[in-house]
């Protein structure tokens, strides 16, 4: 009963704050979802994308409108793999504000330095970092 009861607490903080939502979805580095592109649509992108800014946007929304074109792999896969990109790139926006108190309180000498802080953070016990810090920065890749 307690149990049950403490899921459904859980739910409804999540489903109350969206702003945690992106620190709690699962991500992948940059580096596994841009194997699956360079594994997936390695060719499709050399056939139709040629010529097209590799950065995600442009080149996800050359695969969209090549789709017709592109192996059924790619098209299974790309979708899944830029996902996964936005989700690390909002896991990583997301570090700056579920680390503000330890920010402030461990890492105060390095304010206006974003690399600095969170190689002080990293630094830092685990266990002197709240929960939500320690998830955005493991969610964003840094541990």
């Amino acid at each position: 009963m307690v149990r049950a009861l403490s899921l459904a607490l859980l739910a409804a903080v999540v489903a109350a704050s969206p702003a945690m939502l992106p620190v709690m979805a699962e991500t992948m580095s940059f580096e596994n979802a841009t194997s699956i592109l360079a594994e997936s649509c390695g060719k499709d992108i050399d056939a139709n994308c040629l010529g097209v800014s590799l950065d995600a946007p442009r080149l996800k929304e050359c695969l969209y409108r090549n789709q017709d074109s592109v192996s059924p792999q790619c098209r299974a896969n790309y979708i899944s793999a830029f996902d996964a990109i936005q989700k690390r790139i909002a896991a990583r926006s997301a570090v700056g504000k579920l680390c503000a108190r330890e920010r402030q309180k461990i890492c105060a000498d390095t304010q206006g330095k974003p690399g600095e802080t969170i190689s002080c953070l990293l630094k830092a016990p685990t266990k002197s970092l709240g929960w939500g810090c320690n998830q955005a920065l493991g969610q964003a890749g840094y541990r």
